[in-house]
């Protein structure tokens, strides 16, 4: 007799829990690796541009980027938020496949995405509260992207979510900037 579906998720509940300190150890990262996901050149990275830019021919940054924000942040749309009380990475396709993510894992994959789109500015902002988000500057303007809802939001806005919210760092696979003293 097999068992329900319920009493599986219970099992799996269990052993989570049981092995959660073995679990976070093996997926601790240093920050090289981390910065290294944010990386545009990666197979899966380049495909998702390719489906996401669709039928736009000779893309250009200057005229296009934010069109491609936009197509961006409605795949991050589909991709739905969870917290887990254990360090878990997934991959991009993990993500993809299961159109679930936590907000680091969706800053992480919307970052790459943009440096795919060719911004060389974008970069997950993480909070001295360990909340995360994605900046980026265009045509003079600041603009942050709060992955759990896909939202966007630009200049006075965007400087206010910083200002309110003190940052710990901030990195794409170009740079890190520690702002802890």
């Amino acid at each position: 007799m097999s068992i329900d579906i319920e009493t599986k998720l219970r099992i799996y509940m269990l052993i989570a829990s049981r092995y959660k300190a073995l679990i976070s150890e093996k997926e601790q990262k240093n920050i090289s690796e981390i910065r290294q996901r944010c990386s545009p050149y990666g197979e899966f990275v380049k495909k998702l541009k390719e489906r996401l830019a669709g039928n736009v021919v000779n893309y250009s940054y200057e005229q296009d980027f934010l069109h491609a924000v936009e197509r961006v942040l409605e795949y991050s749309r589909t991709i739905k938020n969870f917290e887990l009380l254990i360090t878990f990475w997934m991959t991009f396709e993990e993500i993809d496949e299961i159109k679930a993510a936590n907000p680091m894992d969706k800053s992480i994959l919307i970052t790459a995405l943009l440096r795919a789109f060719g911004s060389e500015n974008v970069r997950v902002l993480v909070t001295k509260n360990n909340r995360s988000y994605v900046s980026f500057d265009q045509s003079n303007k600041k603009y942050v992207v709060i992955p759990e809802s896909g939202s966007l939001l630009v200049g006075d806005d965007a400087n206010k979510l910083i200002e309110d919210n003190p940052l710990a760092y901030s990195f794409s696979d170009l740079i890190y900037e520690s702002y802890e003293e």
